[in-house]
């Protein structure tokens, strides 16, 4: 195929291994999962090689496009892959030009293939809901990750609108604040120095945070949000998952500021 400029490539870590991964890939990206030609209109299949790489192409009078999904292994679990999605694309002529500055100027592409990447991901964790957010460590920050959690959370969260949020909205069954086994009112159902995971449960849905240190260079913060009730818990967090997607990424800069102090 002809040589296509390259546009920008994106990312996600899933909590699967890459045969999971691949099958929720085209569970997401194909009308047939059975069957990877049956990839979504506008796009032909240029390449599916299991479970690793699974690319497709198309043209149409304003562009000429390429759009590719690697599935590796996380160098740090087999159990997790990494999966990248990488664009290139051509737009020729004036009307190309154009469209160009419709579809990667206004940003709606990035926003298109972040989505179908957290979709992946959901899939293949059997979630409802999943979005991953990392952030760089800085170097000698030895913090664990329940006190990378709570540094994010100091002095921000005692109470106030994410607990009303939680309680009144979201409906879950918070436990006690100064309960050494909570923060702010969800179970931590695992802390080790690497990973540690916060649950909780409602009558509308169940949710679960993982904060997870990686190689020491980079941390993530995954939401999982599994529905009880589908229609009443998906339009309340059609509601509150934008406020969600403002402030995770927000609390895991914060804690790497506060790490600072940590740093010898």
């Amino acid at each position: 195929m002809e040589r296509l400029p390259y546009i920008d490539e994106h990312a996600i870590t899933v909590d699967a291994n890459r045969a999971e991964t691949w099958s929720a890939l085209l569970r997401v990206m194909c009308r047939d999962p059975g069957d990877p030609s049956t990839v979504p209109i506008g796009f032909v299949l240029d390449e599916a090689r299991p479970p690793e790489r699974f690319a497709l192409r198309g043209r149409h009078p304003f562009a000429v496009y390429r759009w590719v999904f690697e599935l590796e292994a996380s160098p740090d679990d087999t159990a997790r892959t990494r999966v990248r999605a990488l664009t290139w694309a051509d737009f020729p002529g004036i009307h190309g030009k154009i469209y160009r500055a419709l579809v990667i100027g206004t940003g709606g592409h990035r926003v298109a293939v972040r989505w179908t990447l957290k979709r992946i991901a959901a899939t293949a964790l059997g979630a409802d809901y999943t979005d991953v957010f990392e952030v760089p460590i800085l170097h000698g920050d030895a913090r664990t990750a329940e006190q990378m959690f709570r540094d994010a959370l100091r002095d921000e969260f005692g109470g106030g609108i994410v607990l009303w949020i939680h309680r009144h909205v979201l409906r879950f069954r918070l436990g006690p604040l100064a309960s050494p086994d909570h923060i702010i009112g969800w179970s931590i159902t695992h802390s080790d120095p690497g990973e540690m995971v916060l649950t909780t449960s409602g009558s509308l849905m169940r949710g679960e945070l993982t904060l997870r240190r990686k190689d020491g260079r980079r941390a993530t913060l995954t939401t999982r949000v599994h529905y009880h009730r589908k229609l009443a818990a998906r339009t309340v967090w059609a509601m509150v998952g934008p406020l969600h997607r403002v402030l995770a990424p927000r609390l895991m800069e914060r804690s790497v500021r506060r790490g600072l102090a940590a740093v010898p």
